[in-house]
Formats: structure tokens, sequence, C-alpha cells
């Protein structure tokens, strides 16, 4: 009866980290999809690599216009304290000015992602280069 109980335990743990990663996640898109650079960052662990450049590129990405964000996971692997992921993210970028091209923007992240105490934060995103605001200068 305890090898039954400590299977189902570990399953609920499993489950119980794949949704906290998942909303984790989600926060990061909505964040994007609601202006909300603080909302984006607060997903992130500032000792990772690339922390302050995107501390720099959100908040100007954000500044570009209305974002649509969505995010598919591709890939979970881990354990209830580090995870490997790849996230199948797509981005829409529509300029105020009805000139400016909408930007449209789809890549697979490949990221890590440690339990910070109680809370999941990323670790490493890559390529950082996703989020980086547009040139429209280029178009």
């Amino acid at each position: 009866m305890s090898l039954l109980a400590a299977l189902l335990f570990a399953a609920s743990a499993h489950a119980d980290t794949h949704a906290d990663v998942l909303d984790l996640i989600a926060s990061m898109a909505a964040a994007l999809s609601d202006d909300n650079a603080p909302g984006f960052l607060a997903a992130l662990d500032k000792s990772m690599p690339g922390y302050d450049r995107l501390s720099e590129s959100i908040p100007a990405l954000l500044a570009q216009g209305d974002i649509v964000s969505s995010v598919e996971p591709l890939r979970d692997d881990g354990d209830e304290t580090k995870r490997s992921l790849d996230l199948d993210w797509y981005m829409e970028i529509r300029n105020p000015d009805e000139n400016a091209p909408v930007i449209r923007r789809r890549q697979v992240i490949h990221c890590r992602v440690e339990k910070r105490g109680k809370h999941w934060r990323f670790t490493s995103l890559d390529p950082l280069s996703f989020f980086d605001p547009e040139d429209y200068t280029r178009k």
C-alpha cells in the first residue's frame, strides 16, 4: 500500500510542477499582451544571462504598440526543481501607425526554469533576440 501511495504522490507532484510551469509561461505571454513589462520580468531570475538586456528590450518592445502573444510548450523535461523547455512562441506587434507593418514573429524558444523558494523562475531563454524591439527602419 505504501508503494501505491508513493507513486500517487510522485504523479501528483509532477502534475503540480507541470501546471505551475505552464502558469508561469502563461503569465509571461499575458504580460506582453497587457503591456506589462514588470509582469514579464517578474518571471525571470535576475541573475540569468541576458536579464539586463531583457529589462531594457521588453519595455522598448511594448512601447512599439499592441502585442498579441501566445505560447505552446513543445517539450518539458526535468524534475520538481529544474525543467528544460522548448516553447513555440508566436508574437504580433501592431504599431499604432497605420502605415507601419504588422510584425509577426514565431520561434522555438529554448529555456530553463528553476524553483526559487516557492516560485518558478526562468534561468535562461534562447534566443533573447526574439524579444528585441522591432527596427522599423529596416522594413
